[in-house]
């Protein structure tokens, strides 16, 4: 009997502190490599809310705008459409501006000259990254996923812009978007993707799909590396908007142009990787697993 009820004791016991050992040995840090977070993500913040609305707001005028000139882009400007681009750039400033955030950006020496067909490679922290990359001050195409078409306004202006639609988890939407890659660059548009394929969980970087630098390769279009800070701050995993102004707000390093000349595609992603690494805190430069 009382034996028995010894064992029953320690038995339950141990089923009451196995979860605590389980999540200290989940919630350690390992070398290189930043704390995970112990809370919950907050999925919605007023922040998001205003950066929603502004969307929104601002796509009225200006997509009207866009779909009021699309006749003539089509029949001056039908393979390029840089002015569908420079809408989009406009319209993603003045959502930022609204809600009083103004991404600083540093080595603008390093931009090629507007209208340069160039791949822009940057990092990935968040759904905001897009909103960043506008105040690199150059049309571009971006690669996005074929959900985005189905948002309002926003999915149309990436139909219009013919941007990159890549469908995920489909062989043959692959092809067909390396092909669009090719044509965008070849029609002399500089190119946008973020090589890592999804968002980053930690802020350390994936490993990068080949697509973009196979393009760089197969066109000679140089590669422009750029690190993003302070969008996963602003947009951590797990939110469904932003929730918070990061505490060293947004930033754009642009780095040196890389060459395909003689290069490999593989040797190419690595010196973009390590180039883009290179921008971030000495904590995330790791990659991520």
């Amino acid at each position: 009997g009382n034996s028995r009820r010894r064992a029953l004791i320690s038995m339950r016991n141990a089923q009451l502190t196995a979860p605590l050992e389980s999540h200290d040995q989940h919630d350690a840090s390992t070398p290189g490599q930043p704390p995970l977070p112990l809370h919950k993500t907050r999925r919605v913040g007023l922040l998001g809310v205003a950066i929603g609305l502004f969307t929104f707001l601002w796509a009225v005028p200006i997509f009207s705008f866009m779909v009021l000139t699309h006749p003539l882009v089509l029949l001056f400007d039908k393979k390029r459409r840089r002015l569908h681009d420079w809408i989009a750039i406009l319209w993603a400033k003045a959502t930022f501006a609204s809600v009083g955030i103004i991404p600083k950006v540093y080595g603008q020496e390093n931009l090629p000259p507007p209208g340069t067909p160039v791949v822009f490679a940057a990092n990935h922290q968040s759904y905001t990254d897009i909103f960043s990359m506008a105040w690199l001050n150059r049309t571009m195409k971006f690669v996005a996923k074929s959900e985005i078409l189905r948002l309002p306004t926003i999915g149309w202006a990436i139909a219009l812009g013919r941007h990159v639609v890549l469908r995920r988890g489909d062989r043959r939407g692959h092809v067909e978007a390396y092909k669009a890659m090719l044509q965008v660059l070849r029609n002399g548009n500089a190119l946008a993707i973020f090589p890592e394929g999804t968002r980053s969980q930690t802020g350390a970087m994936r490993k990068f799909q080949p697509g973009a630098f196979k393009a760089s390769v197969s066109t000679g279009a140089p590669i422009v590396p750029i690190t993003i800070r302070g969008t996963r701050e602003l947009m951590p995993p797990g939110a469904l908007l932003p929730i918070k102004l990061p505490a060293d707000g947004v930033s754009l390093v642009v780095h040196p142009m890389i060459f395909p000349d003689g290069k490999t595609d593989r040797e190419l992603s690595d010196d973009a990787f390590s180039a883009i690494m290179s921008g971030l805190p000495l904590e995330l430069q790791h990659v991520e697993t």
